[in-house]
């Protein structure tokens, strides 16, 4: 003879707080049976067994498909959560990462940056001695203020290779590079984050109501031993 399963999909022993108990000697089991012909929002009746203080309960409780269907994969579904999915920890882990980067930033305190569009190039001078490479930062348009002229003006001359003039604005430009593929970077990481927020919002559009169950009735079970 097969054996009788749950209209409803219940663990009929978990529900009924009956260790043991067939799916076939549930009082529910007709009412899970005909609960297939309802709507996912009609209401059902259902037996609940409950125990309080050594006591139990038999309970007569009014819930809908859906809400049983919730009941019965948060009892049976293995269910998860954003904790157990690694999401806070991920969330931690970017606050983490910000931190580091906003801690990173202040290593420019005080450094020069070169401007957007600002490179240096080399020029070559002759002497009577010889020819003589040096080099210049130049910008796109007039942006440097001047040494004497009252106008900004768009070439700051920097001297040899090894003049700290020329070290410095060197690193400047490399500064600069690195915090432009930092803004980058981040820039990403927001568009991937708002990603993340529109899924999350969409979650929110598919969330089902919260498993509701209205208790109408309950009945205290007198032990027959007693």
């Amino acid at each position: 003879m097969p054996k009788k399963k749950c209209g409803l999909g219940f663990d009929c022993a978990s529900m009924m707080q009956y260790p043991g108990i067939d799916s076939g000697d549930c009082l529910n089991y007709k009412t899970c049976g005909s609960a297939v012909q309802l709507t996912p929002d009609e209401e059902l009746e259902l037996v609940r067994i409950r125990e309080e203080q050594m006591r139990q309960y038999q309970e007569q409780i009014r819930l809908t498909r859906r809400s049983a269907a919730i009941m019965m994969l948060m009892r049976r579904g293995c269910p998860q959560s954003p904790e157990s999915l690694s999401v806070i920890p991920a969330i931690e882990a970017i606050t983490t990462t910000l931190d580091n980067i906003r801690t990173g930033l202040t290593n420019f305190d005080g450094q020069y940056i070169a401007p957007p569009g600002c490179e240096l190039h080399i020029y070559n001078v002759k002497r009577p001695s010889g020819t003589y490479s040096y080099y210049k930062l130049t910008a796109e348009n007039a942006m440097f203020a001047p040494s004497e002229k009252e106008q900004e003006v768009r070439v700051i001359h920097l001297s040899h290779q090894h003049d700290a003039r020329y070290i410095e604005a060197h690193l400047g430009i490399e500064r600069r590079n690195n915090l432009t593929q930092v803004r980058t970077l981040l820039q990403n990481a927001s568009a991937l984050l708002e990603d993340a927020t529109r899924l999350l919002e969409q979650t929110t559009d598919m969330n089902s109501p919260n498993a509701t169950v209205e208790v109408f009735n309950t009945d205290e079970i007198i032990p027959i031993d007693q």
